[in-house]
C-alpha cells in the first residue's frame, strides 16, 4: 500500500511540474493577443521623435521564414544614394517602430537605409511562439538576403539589436553570413536563452530547478527549438564580424555580467561600452550623446 502510495504521489508530481513547465513556457513564449493599442506618444523618449516620424515614409516589406511564416518589415530609405543599410532588430514583446523610434533619425541621419523587422510573433508578423533569438537569426538572414536582392548591389550592412534583438543578430554572427554585413551593435543581449530564463525564475523567486529541466526536456516540441540549444555565448565563439557590445550597468533583466561574458567569447574584433546609471536597454536614453559617439567611431572602422 506504502508503494502503490509513493507512486501515485510521484506520479501527480510529475504531472503537476509538467503542467507547471508547459505553462511557464507559454506564459513566456506565446504570442500575447494584443490589447487596444496605446499611443507610443505617452513615452516621453518617443513622443520628442514622432513630428520627424510621422513626416516618412516607410515601405513594407515582407518574406516567408523556412517554416512558412510571412514576416513583416518596414524600410525607411535613404534620401541620399547609399549602399549603406541598417538592418534594426527589436527586442521582446515590443515592435519595429517602437524600439527604434529614438534611433531611426540618428542613422537616417548617417545616410543609412534602415530596414527593421516585426520579428516572429511580434508586431505584425506572424508565429505563435517567440524565438528568443535562435529562430530568429535564421530569419535575419534571410532579411539581410532580402535586402540584397532589394537593392541588387554590393551593400555595407550594419545589423543592430536590441535585447532580443541583440541576441538575434549575435546568434547570427555564428552562421556564414554574406561580406555584405560589415559590423553588429549589440545592445544588452543575453547569453543564452536558459541562463535569461534561470535569472528572471530567481527575480521572481521561483527555483530555476523546479521547472526549467522539464521545460528544456519539452522545449524543442512546444516551440520549435530546444532552449539548451539556443546559446548566443556559443555563437559570438564563431562570429568573424566585428561588433560593438553595449550594456547599461544597472541592467537587473539582462544582468550586466552577461555583456562581459559576451565580450571575452567573441572571437572577432570588438569594443565594449558600459553606460553608467542604465538599466535594461536605456543606455541610448540615459547618454546619448556617448552612445552616438561610440557607434560612429565603431562602424567608422569598417563602413566607408
Amino acid at each position: 500500500m506504502k508503494k502503490k502510495t509513493l507512486a501515485t504521489a510521484a506520479i501527480l508530481t510529475g504531472a503537476l511540474v509538467g503542467f507547471a513547465s508547459v505553462t511557464a513556457i507559454d506564459i513566456a513564449c506565446k504570442k500575447r493577443v494584443p490589447h487596444k493599442k496605446k499611443d507610443d506618444s505617452v513615452n516621453p523618449y518617443i513622443e520628442k521623435y514622432l513630428p520627424w516620424l510621422k513626416e516618412q515614409h516607410f515601405e513594407d516589406l515582407e518574406i516567408t521564414s523556412h517554416d512558412g511564416l510571412k514576416l513583416k518589415a518596414k524600410l525607411l530609405k535613404s534620401d541620399l544614394d547609399t549602399d549603406k543599410v541598417l538592418i534594426a532588430v527589436h527586442g521582446y514583446r515590443s515592435y519595429n517602430l517602437k524600439e527604434y523610434a529614438y534611433y531611426i533619425k540618428f542613422y537616417h541621419d548617417l545616410g543609412f537605409h534602415i530596414l527593421m523587422p516585426d520579428n516572429r510573433a511580434h508586431g505584425e508578423s506572424e508565429g505563435t511562439y517567440i524565438g528568443f533569438g535562435w529562430l530568429d537569426r535564421l530569419d535575419c538572414i534571410q532579411w539581410i538576403n532580402k535586402i540584397k536582392d532589394y537593392f541588387n548591389k554590393d551593400l555595407q550592412i550594419v545589423l543592430h539589436g536590441i535585447s532580443m534583438g541583440s541576441a538575434t543578430v549575435l546568434m547570427a554572427s555564428g552562421e556564414e553570413l554574406p561580406d555584405d554585413v560589415k559590423c553588429i551593435i549589440s545592445d544588452c543581449g543575453f547569453t543564452s536563452v536558459l541562463d535569461e530564463f534561470e535569472h528572471e525564475l530567481k527575480l521572481a523567486h521561483i527555483p530555476p530547478s523546479l521547472i526549467l529541466p522539464t521545460a528544456t526536456l519539452l522545449s524543442k516540441k512546444r516551440v520549435g527549438y530546444s532552449f539548451k540549444e539556443a546559446s548566443t555565448i556559443n555563437q559570438v565563439k564563431k562570429s568573424k564580424t566585428p561588433t560593438l557590445f553595449i550594456h547599461g550597468d544597472q541592467d537587473d533583466f539582462v544582468p550586466t555580467y552577461m555583456v562581459y561574458d559576451l565580450y571575452n567569447a567573441c572571437a572577432a574584433d570588438k569594443d565594449l561600452l558600459i553606460v553608467e546609471g542604465a538599466k535594461h536597454a536605456e543606455s541610448y536614453l540615459v547618454n546619448q550623446e556617448l552612445c552616438e559617439r561610440t557607434i560612429i567611431e565603431f562602424m567608422s572602422q569598417y563602413v566607408k
